[in-house]
């Protein structure tokens, strides 16, 4: 018994016990995300993300994605969040997007590891689907 509660403490400790992405902490990188696409920060998007969004996609294709969406769409004029879930680490946040040529639905993957600020694991623009 008293081993079980040995590896059970030592889960915790090595981060199986680690408390959940704060989801208002996570909307935070929303507003930060609208404000650089507005700037035409879309390196700095990507500089800012998560190392597995770095890993996971080289940062021309990525700027590349980012600079086709705010030509269709132009400047973001506002955003609302629409649904919001938390799966440990994650919260995935919805939002209803107002730019300058249409709405748009857009889908946030925000991580957040234990002392860091939140970063962007995963975008994408669920409507309007832009070839």
């Amino acid at each position: 018994m008293r081993k079980w509660i040995a590896l059970l403490a030592l889960a915790c400790l090595l981060g199986a016990c680690t408390p959940p992405v704060n989801p208002d902490e996570a909307e935070h990188a929303v507003p930060a995300f609208h404000l650089a696409m507005i700037e035409g920060d879309f390196a700095g998007i990507y500089q800012r993300a998560a190392p597995a969004l770095r890993e996971a996609q080289a940062q021309a294709e990525f700027v590349a994605g980012l600079q086709k969406i705010r030509a269709r769409l132009g400047e973001v004029r506002g955003a609302e969040r629409m649904t919001t879930t938390v799966d440990g680490r994650q919260a995935t946040l919805t939002y209803t997007t107002a730019y300058a040529n249409g709405a748009a639905r857009e889908e946030f993957v925000i991580v957040q590891e234990e002392g860091q600020a939140p970063q962007l694991l995963r975008y994408r623009l669920l409507e309007p689907q832009i070839p």
